[in-house]
């Protein structure tokens, strides 16, 4: 009987805690946005992808408007340079999100990993979806738009990073089909999926792939699609 009682009591506390997450999840999602201001929702990994965690986010719609309106220099492989011009570290938004991630992490590769899984299609709503635009995207915009093409994603990630302190390399493939992002970390990364990582050497040093379009891939990991592909390689 008593063995009875314990499990009873286990199960319990196993349903009260789940209830508790469940509540405080719900309080997250349905965050009420000031009147001048748009909300938004994402879910991300740390514990590189064991971790649920829900980022809710009020974005004034006059930073909104501000982004909207400056100029969209065209980048491509004509014009690889021209993408920093969207590259937006100092945003106060994307240091709340850094800010945030970085107190639930506890390496640099971990960071990473948390801040790409936060900008990959995961294939659910509250994700930065994939889609085909025919614009070039400031990070506000993705965010507030809730996604765009590959360049949009990376442009968000390499933000990101740069706020976070990484050394960072934009990637635009040679035949302009692609852009992804490359990160420079101390140590390899011990955390990818496939066999072997992936990185590009940069004045003496070490970047390690990362593709911020799809959802799964690690830093260091390449898409199989990918291999054999070229890039231009911009300095953040």
């Amino acid at each position: 009987m008593r063995t009875d009682y314990n499990s009873l009591v286990s199960n319990y506390n196993n349903l009260v805690s789940k209830y508790n997450d469940l509540v405080s999840r719900y309080d997250e999602i349905f965050t009420t946005a000031s009147q001048d201001a748009t909300a938004v929702t994402l879910v991300y990994h740390t514990d590189f992808g064991n971790e649920m965690h829900i980022l809710s986010l009020s974005i004034p719609y006059d930073l909104y408007e501000f982004y909207h309106e400056k100029p969209h220099p065209v980048f491509s492989t004509d014009n690889p340079e021209a993408v920093k011009a969207y590259i937006t570290p100092n945003d106060t938004v994307i240091q709340d999100i850094v800010s945030v991630i970085r107190s639930q992490t506890e390496s640099e590769e971990e960071l990473a990993d948390a801040l790409l899984d936060l900008v990959q299609y995961k294939g659910y709503t509250l994700s930065v979806r994939y889609y085909v635009t025919n614009e070039f995207k400031y990070p506000i915009e993705t965010l507030v738009e809730m996604g765009g093409d590959c360049d949009t994603h990376a442009v968000l990630y390499a933000s990101l990073l740069k706020a976070a302190g990484f050394k960072v390399l934009f990637l635009i493939s040679t035949d302009g089909t692609h852009a992804a992002v490359a990160v420079h970390l101390t140590d390899p990364p011990t955390h990818n999926t496939q066999s072997e990582f992936h990185y590009f050497e940069y004045n003496g040093e070490r970047y390690y792939y990362a593709e911020t379009t799809g959802s799964g891939w690690m830093v260091g990991d390449l898409p199989p699609d990918l291999e054999g592909t070229s890039f231009y390689l911009v300095q953040i």
